[in-house]
């Protein structure tokens, strides 16, 4: 038994218009395989490898998150080596000029440089990078030395001076205290207002505790100096010291001044030295780090293109042959479009 089976023309125009949508969609992924330089559906293309490849692109993000990372610690850093010098400079000028002036008028020098130097010490210790507290330690929303805190350590001080010896330094009857007692003060009474927990009273307000970053998938280092450091509270003693007005002592007890002002500074010089340096090797550590990120970066790149990469000459062959087949379908609708019983109708 024989079967016929129709074709009408509406099928064969609806076939036409299945296909389209396929070379146009074969169009659209060849073309994003020539720009991106990349399988447009990386799951099909390579099955079972693409959890390598997801997981390369995660450690290819985890890198460049370090390396942006590694930019604003090295920019913290860097701003912080700069305050650091400035502040050791000033010290050393201030130290070089009292040891050229006679000891008669050290105390006097000093007297009238101690709000400038209080005031720039504060400043540069108040410096922020990047909307961050430089020697806030962890705390860096926040500035590291409280307002007014000069002249709350000066009136601490004052009235230090007045419940040892029974009178304000401004006082005719300093001049006769001995150099002796002037030490025991300003070594005892004066420095313990820079200890903790007077420190943290009437000076600081950053947290002892530096910031610590994470510059390599396996290293840390510290980027960040704290305020509370040693160097910086001897630097605040001895402008503090300076600017008590002890201009009325007698001539020894003079000497005992500018002496213990001098060797804060010289101190604090040094403790400043030390602490460029620290910063100066977690600098040296971040570039290293930077250096082997980038060499890792590159391998990982390479093997994701290995993985991902599509020839651009087959996937322009393949865009090729598509725009071809589909100018073809669009040619046969618009044939199948014009097929029509009523031409040849007499």
């Amino acid at each position: 038994m024989m079967t016929t089976s129709y074709i009408s023309s509406l099928g064969l125009w609806n076939s036409s218009r299945s296909g389209t949508s396929r070379l146009q969609a074969e169009i659209a992924k060849a073309n994003q395989e020539i720009v991106e330089s990349r399988h447009a559906d990386i799951g099909l293309a390579l099955g079972g490898q693409v959890s390598r490849s997801l997981g390369l692109r995660q450690s290819a993000a985890e890198i460049a998150a370090l390396k942006d990372g590694n930019g604003l610690s090295a920019l913290r850093l860097s701003a912080s080596q700069s305050a650091l010098q400035q502040m050791q400079k000033s010290a050393d000028a201030t130290l070089a000029t009292l040891t050229g002036l006679p000891a008669d008028k050290r105390v006097a020098a000093m007297a009238a440089s101690a709000g400038d130097t209080l005031a720039s010490l504060t400043g540069l210790l108040n410096t922020s990078a990047d909307g961050q507290a430089l020697f806030s330690g962890t705390n860096t929303r926040t500035s590291p030395i409280r307002d007014g805190a000069g002249a709350a350590a000066g009136d601490a001080a004052r009235s230090a001076f007045q419940a040892a010896f029974g009178f304000l330094p401004s006082d005719p009857r300093a001049a006769t205290l001995t150099a002796a007692q002037v030490t025991n003060f300003l070594e005892g009474t004066v420095a313990a207002q820079f200890a903790d927990p007077n420190w943290g009273t009437i000076w600081s307000q950053a947290s002892g505790n530096a910031v610590t970053s994470r510059i390599s998938l396996s290293e840390t280092v510290t980027t960040s100096v704290t305020a509370d450091e040693t160097a910086f509270r001897q630097l605040a003693q001895a402008a503090t010291v300076a600017g008590l007005g002890l201009t009325g002592l007698s001539a020894d007890a003079q000497a005992a001044v500018s002496e213990r002002v001098m060797g804060l500074l010289s101190k604090g010089s040094a403790g400043l030295v030390s602490l460029q340096a620290d910063l100066g090797r977690s600098q040296s550590r971040i570039t290293d780090a930077n250096t082997r990120l980038d060499a890792q970066s590159s391998l990982i790149t390479k093997e994701i293109a290995r993985l991902e990469a599509v020839d651009p000459a087959e996937a322009k062959t393949r865009l090729d042959a598509a725009t071809t087949q589909l100018q073809m379908s669009y040619a046969l609708t618009a044939q199948l479009q014009g097929l029509t019983l009523l031409k040849y109708v007499a």
